[in-house]
């Protein structure tokens, strides 16, 4: 309670005795702690109880599954269309900066209407930008400019979807079990993230980019037919009068009011710009020019970034349910930067190997309960505008991050590069934590009520300064 009270602004004391003490009380004895690793994981999978849920899980799986076996394919299409290297860049780049350009305009959007006709409407849209892909590529006319283009629509489309899903999520669970809920949805992208471009690379060499983009397209059958079957979702309070720039201006002076939540969206900005550019887009470099390997050993270390996500996921049902979640993230965060760094300077395969398992473990906790803070931390009005924010500081810099990785390759070459950008997140990350270290309560700060429950509530008391004053005199 006395880190939420400081997170908001205000002074808070540690009393020895607690209140009981301060007003002259016995003190009682602290309950016997019950919690246990069989409670955590039992209660990580506690959504999975609820229909609407069960619905909106399956149908979200699917659809990210289809879209992960397009996603493989993507670049290379792009190379069998006669694009380059720095045409994967190009079109990296239209397909990511949506989530800059309209990241908060979306947040806003799925605040203040239906999210289950926005999400209707912008997956409908998604459908059809592969069903074009698969037109154009079977008939012939597929070229590296629609590509292009079709990437840029999908990634707006993408961009527009996102607040309105997360919010849709939290509509599907009561508040009790919304960690659970945030957990197992990041589960479910690191599975489909996982076995994709597995699925791709077996359809591309079977059947060509036509069974790829067509997969893709019968995906979103899965999502749409989901949203069908649950009921409309919208914000219980929505601002009126407001037009976009008030909402949006609402949302950051929302989130940045809180001082754990503004430090970790600097963490975003870190994670996205710096850390996120190696694992996206300098894998093949640094097989090629820093550990002279060749396809196979390329696979094997993707792959192992996959398995460490998937196992990051499976750890995150557990550490979901910590009321403090800012000490298991911020290890993870410096952790993973840490990895980074040094997979950078590595020559030796087995070390690579270990450190890309590592990084992706440690990548996926951070993010996965970065996601559960802001989900749980915001309240129902709000909630869309925040993890649009959230997009926006991770997501949304990515392509800038792309272009100083760029440059930092052409300078230091791809292991240069990736060990620049390592140390970069690294020293941000500390810096944040001496600047702010509020970022060690996140979850505290957020959910008080969570970890009043964990702890002895007569622990702290909060002295208002005139109420000192008053003592004083």
């Amino acid at each position: 309670m006395a880190h939420w009270l400081r997170d908001r602004g205000f002074d808070a004391y540690a009393v020895t005795g607690g209140v009981h003490a301060l007003l002259g009380a016995p003190v009682p004895e602290a309950p016997a702690r019950t919690e246990g690793r069989g409670r955590d994981w039992k209660a990580g999978l506690s959504a999975l109880r609820h229909r609407r849920f069960q619905i909106y899980f399956g149908g979200v799986l699917l659809s990210l599954a289809g879209s992960w076996v397009e996603a493989g394919a993507f670049g290379y299409v792009v190379l069998l269309l006669g694009g380059s290297a720095a045409t994967l860049g190009v079109i990296g780049f239209l397909n990511t900066i949506p989530n800059l350009l309209f990241a908060l305009p979306a947040g806003v959007l799925a605040d203040h209407y239906d999210r289950r006709k926005i999400l209707l409407l912008f997956q409908g849209g998604n459908m059809g930008v592969a069903i074009a892909l698969t037109v154009l590529w079977a008939t012939g006319n597929l070229t590296v400019f629609l590509m292009g283009l079709l990437a840029f629509i999908g990634g707006t489309l993408g961009s527009l979807s996102f607040p309105a899903f997360q919010s849709m999520l939290a509509s599907t669970v009561p508040a009790k079990d919304l960690e659970s809920a945030v957990a197992l949805n990041s589960l479910s992208l690191q599975v489909a993230r996982f076995v994709g471009p597995a699925i791709a690379g077996v359809l591309l060499a079977s059947a060509g980019p036509t069974w790829v983009f067509s997969v893709n397209a019968i995906s979103f059958l899965g999502v749409l037919g989901a949203l069908l079957l649950l009921p409309s979702s919208r914000a219980k309070i929505a601002a009126a009068g407001t037009g976009v720039r008030g909402a949006m201006a609402d949302g950051i002076r929302y989130v940045f009011g809180q001082r754990s939540l503004a430090s970790l969206m600097v963490l975003m900005v870190f994670a996205g710009m710096f850390a996120t550019p190696p694992v996206a887009f300098m894998v093949p470099g640094l097989v090629r020019f820093q550990l002279h390997e060749g396809p196979t050993t390329l696979g094997l270390l993707i792959s192992l970034i996959g398995l460490g996500s998937v196992l990051g996921s499976v750890a995150l049902l557990a550490l979901s349910r910590r009321p403090n979640k800012g000490e298991p993230g911020l290890v993870c965060y410096l952790v993973c930067a840490a990895a980074i760094a040094i997979i950078g300077i590595s020559t030796s395969v087995p070390l690579s190997f270990a450190l890309a398992l590592v990084g992706g473990f440690t990548g996926v906790v951070f993010i996965g309960l970065s996601t559960v803070v802001v989900q749980a931390a915001s309240s129902e009005e709000m909630r869309s505008r925040a993890m649009a924010i959230w997009a926006a500081a991770f997501v949304g810099v990515l392509p800038i991050g792309a272009l100083i990785t760029a440059g930092l390759a052409a300078w230091l070459g791809a292991g240069g590069a990736v060990a620049v950008d390592g140390a970069i997140t690294l020293l941000g990350g500390l810096g944040v934590l001496l600047w702010r270290p509020e970022v060690r309560w996140l979850g505290c700060a957020a959910l008080p009520e969570a970890c009043v429950a964990a702890t002895d509530p007569a622990a702290f008391a909060y002295l208002e300064e005139e109420a000192e004053a008053a003592r004083a005199a």
